[in-house]
């Protein structure tokens, strides 16, 4: 099998590299995913910053045609050496006659005729899928097309680099003060639709590439991805612009120009950003703090307001949370998923049948037969092919933003992966919601009152009633409410965190385990099951997707679930 996939992940490579463009970018997809894939295609990682080059003179001729002038007339100097080259544009280094470094981003020749190929390929493979699969996958295909195109519009990302720089700049929260991250400047005067001039950073590192931050700029990697966390809290929660393309080459981190022994996030490439009007935004917020608190009614109005049926057999809501958090959710308990599986993660290590046994009335296990198995399994399949089918009934009221804040989520889960899942990223992405929250309901009380509609059978909350409450209202209001999903984040931590009960009577269980088995007091337990540990209600949805990765040969590992 080891064979086959080194095959597959080398052609897949090849196909990237010889057709460029967006092939590049799809390689760049998977190769994000290295926490689930097998070591072959973790080669697709590299598509991140060295695709094939452009010749320098097809680099020359973009310059030339854009501004009407040879690069070495426009700049002091300029490297002939790319610094980087990507799917839709390549970076030189230059100097300005005015002595600052910049980097110079020049498109690819082609691109915008290839990537026009490339979409309509994409949609019609859309189709074909929908029609195979029997499910509604089209209906957000033009949109995702439309918005992988505007990358190629450099004047386009110019827009949404000035925006996201002055977000940063003005409207930073207040534990990212003093410059945690930042945006390089824009050279306006020198950018066209095809052409990108900007402030170039000296001495930044890949978010992922612990070695340099650690031995070269001497970084503490939980501080970094605390603040990248907490920076991507901002744009989703707080400025409603989101990267939906945070990969490690577009998330830098360097030395604080101010204080070297501190950090500074620094986000660039932002072609793929997503605005998230205030009325999705407070709708998002409103489904973060039913998570944690558990409000599985306002969590079923949210959805019902975005076309999507929950249902009323409790496996809807699971299935949301979970799609949401990318971690296990199972309604009141919440995040109990998470620790129950570290702890059958545990059990295995020590002989327990882990994924074989269910539980009997008296909560005891019992060992499933294959058949068994097999019938469960193929019951939850189809369980969920239905009840994703039901929640793309009404797919023309679902918020196309979710795709790409699903898949932005996403990648930065896959940032904390990468490197050893160093913070929990839901608590601090959970307390940047609750932060944004509190701030939309005391400033923006029309959003409140249109929220009527997202309660239980159209009915507002009493604190929530059409109208224009008074600000005295509103202040106790959202206090009460972030007090209630800041408890509930405590109450998570205290429980299930890096460092909580529940890992620390693990860790006690495991040291006595080891002890008296060494000591000889205990008998050894291997191949026999162990007594249940934690609340391991059993996170079918989570083990069906590794049973059916391992039929393919793919070994997922429980902790891809976590950070």
């Amino acid at each position: 099998m080891n064979g086959v996939h080194e095959r597959a992940a080398q052609r897949l490579l090849d196909v990237c590299k010889k057709n460029g463009g967006l092939y590049v970018k799809a390689g760049q997809a998977i190769g994000i995913q290295v926490a689930i894939l097998p070591k072959p295609y973790h080669a697709l990682a590299q598509m991140f910053d060295a695709a094939e080059p452009v010749s320098l003179e097809a680099v020359r001729k973009v310059i030339h045609d854009e501004l009407g002038m040879w690069p070495e007339e426009i700049f002091a100097e300029f490297d002939p050496n790319p610094i980087g080259s990507a799917s839709i544009a390549q970076v030189h280094r230059a100097r300005l006659h005015t002595g600052e470094q910049v980097a110079v981003k020049v498109q690819r020749p082609d691109i915008r005729k290839h990537a026009k190929w490339d979409l309509l390929a994409f949609r019609i493979l859309m189709r074909i899928y929908e029609n195979v699969f029997d499910l509604p996958l089209t209906f957000a295909s033009q949109y995702i097309s439309d918005q992988i195109e505007l990358e190629t519009h450099f004047d386009h990302e110019r827009e949404n680099t000035e925006r996201i720089r002055n977000h940063v700049l003005t409207e930073t929260p207040k534990h990212l003060k003093g410059g945690v991250a930042y945006v390089p400047a824009i050279h306006s005067s020198l950018c066209t639709p095809r052409l990108l001039v900007m402030e170039y950073i000296e001495g930044a590192v890949r978010m992922t590439d612990v070695d340099a931050l650690e031995k070269r700029l001497g970084l503490d990697v939980n501080e970094v991805m605390n603040s990248v966390c907490e920076v991507f809290a901002a744009q989703v929660f707080k400025w409603g612009f989101v990267n939906a393309d945070p990969h490690p080459s577009n998330v830098l981190i360097r030395r604080h120009p101010s204080n070297p022994k501190k950090h500074q996030v620094v986000l660039i490439d932002h072609g793929l950003s997503i605005p998230l009007p205030p009325a999705f935004r407070y709708q998002y917020l409103t489904l973060w703090k039913s998570l944690f608190t558990n409000d599985t009614e306002q969590l079923k109005a949210v959805c019902k307001a975005w076309g999507v049926d929950l249902g009323e057999d409790g496996f809807g809501a699971q299935m949301m949370g979970s799609a949401v958090l990318l971690q296990g959710w199972s309604g009141p308990g919440g995040r109990k998923r998470r620790g129950a599986s570290q702890s059958r993660e545990m059990r295995g290590a020590h002989g327990g049948r882990h994924g074989t046994n269910r539980e009997d009335v008296n909560g005891s296990e019992k060992e499933l037969t294959q058949e068994e198995r097999m019938k469960r399994d193929l019951e939850i399949q189809r369980k969920m092919k239905e009840t994703v089918k039901r929640f793309l009934q009404n797919y023309e009221l679902i918020p196309k933003e979710l795709i790409f804040l699903g898949r932005s989520m996403r990648i930065i889960q896959a940032n904390n992966q990468a490197l050893g899942s160093p913070v929990d990223r839901i608590s601090i992405l959970a307390r940047g919601a609750s932060d944004s929250l509190y701030e939309m309901t005391i400033r923006q009380p029309s959003l409140i009152a249109a929220s009527s509609r997202l309660s239980p059978n159209g009915v507002a909350p009493a604190h929530q009633l059409v109208g224009q409450p008074s600000l005295i209202r509103r202040y106790l209001n959202a206090n009460v409410d972030w007090v209630a999903f800041r408890l509930a984040i405590a109450g998570m931590d205290v429980a299930f965190g890096r460092r909580g009960l529940f890992w620390g009577w693990l860790w006690l269980q495991r040291l006595w385990w080891r002890v008296t088995t060494r000591l000889g007091l205990l008998p050894s337990r291997q191949g026999r099951g162990e007594e249940k540990v934690g609340s391991a209600e059993g996170d079918f949805m989570q083990q069906q997707v590794m049973d059916m990765a391992k039929e393919y040969g793919v070994e997922i590992k429980e902790s891809v679930f976590y950070g």
